[in-house]
């Protein structure tokens, strides 16, 4: 595979030669590949030159499907590392699985080098988590785990215990190991089945459930929205109900978007708004959930449906009320992204893309959206026109 990646000293780690690998093994002309995907032909040959980026869910998953293969097999992910920190999340990963394959078969005790004080111990989880320090979270993940594992009886710890599965759902989605996120999701959605009285914490484990659904899997993960939408529906005005209720709306708007459905994408975000604007900025499960988050969330799916020039000369969002490197850092990546559409505001994008890997190194670094916009920023300026932050980016993702 590394082979695969270089030739004749150029840069090859892009969707585009994926795309073209999988074209001629399938024996299929670039133009019968666009008639099975609903592109043109021209389309497809630039994204195979890198010139285009291939920055739409939408677009890889109808690109997948008519090479018959699985949307990670254009990806590439999981990726290799090629920092400390990522090599040293990858490391940590082995136990990890262990751990969430003890839950979920039969874990009855705390492991000898468990953690003792619960409260302390998650706390630096919840820290970790909103720094998307990947290299540390995963490290301190499977002993907290089995710890709060082996107290379901204890209505705190199964709190505490929904809360890390969500973050290990979101650190080992975030790394590209989707078999291993779904694991952890699947173990939130059972621990949060336990606080049968507190329906947030079963919304935020559907929600880490949607987001970890194939992608492959079609209407799937927007139909599981929508029944989790109606689960919270009677309790929407309650401060923390009503957040998660808030954030399934922005997941389904993206998802709607994400199947070319741009109606249904506006009515989702136009439901969060509402209820951003009733319930204010909170903060309940580390949701973010509040107008500021609504509005990020609505540049992504901006991007999603290729509409990101409508960010073109718009202030900058203020984000001071999100205390989340996540949420902060995809707000500057998603921005780039819009930009970086209009193909007449690469400057403005290079910066907001650069601010955001400032923000969250590890998490802009493994975005397979923010490789592809940046490569293809790169592959299709000259390259006295790319600049040096740029090919030191692109370089830095791993598509230089």
């Amino acid at each position: 595979m590394v082979a695969d990646r270089r030739e004749s000293g150029t840069a090859l780690d892009h969707i585009g030669v994926r795309v073209r690998r999988w074209r001629l093994k399938r024996n299929l002309s670039q133009r019968v590949l666009a008639d099975l995907a609903g592109l043109t032909q021209g389309y497809i040959a630039q994204i195979e030159a890198g010139t285009a980026p291939l920055d739409k869910r939408s677009t890889q998953l109808a690109l997948a499907k008519a090479l018959q293969v699985s949307l990670a097999d254009l990806t590439g992910q999981p990726y290799d590392p090629t920092t400390l920190e990522h090599a040293t999340a990858v490391r940590h990963l082995p136990p990890l699985r262990a751990a969430l394959a003890e839950l979920a078969f039969g874990s009855t005790g705390a492991p000898d080098d468990g953690p003792t004080d619960l409260a302390a111990a998650v706390r630096d989880v919840t820290e970790l988590h909103n720094a998307c320090r990947y290299d540390d979270l995963v490290a301190d993940l499977p002993g907290l785990l089995l710890t709060l594992g082996g107290r379901r009886d204890d209505p705190v710890s199964v709190r505490r215990l929904v809360w890390v599965t969500y973050a290990t759902t979101f650190a080992a989605k975030y790394l590209g190991h989707a078999d291993l996120a779904m694991l952890a999701a699947q173990q939130c959605r059972e621990a949060a089945a336990l606080l049968a009285d507190e329906p947030e914490w079963l919304g935020m484990a559907e929600f880490a459930i949607v987001h970890t659904l194939p992608a492959e899997s079609r209407a799937l993960p927007l139909q599981r929205a929508g029944r989790a939408i109606d689960l919270l529906e009677m309790a929407a005005d309650h401060p923390r109900a009503g957040q998660v209720h808030g954030m399934l709306h922005l997941s389904a708007a993206m998802l709607a978007a994400i199947g070319g459905d741009a109606s249904t994408s506006r009515t989702h975000l136009r439901e969060a708004r509402g209820s951003a604007g009733r319930l204010g900025e909170g903060n309940f499960g580390q949701l973010w959930f509040g107008p500021t988050n609504v509005e990020i969330w609505r540049l992504g799916v901006l991007a999603e449906l290729g509409d990101g020039g409508a960010f073109v000369n718009t202030p900058t969002l203020d984000i001071s009320a999100i205390g989340s490197s996540n949420r902060r850092a995809t707000m500057y990546a998603d921005l780039g992204r819009c930009l970086a559409q209009t193909r007449k505001h690469d400057g403005e994008a290079m910066a907001a893309l650069l601010r955001a890997e400032t923000i969250a190194p590890q998490r802009v670094r493994l975005s397979p959206l923010v490789r592809e916009t940046v490569g293809s920023m790169l592959r299709r300026a000259r390259r006295s026109a790319g600049g040096r932050d740029l090919q030191a980016l692109a370089a830095r993702l791993g598509t230089a």
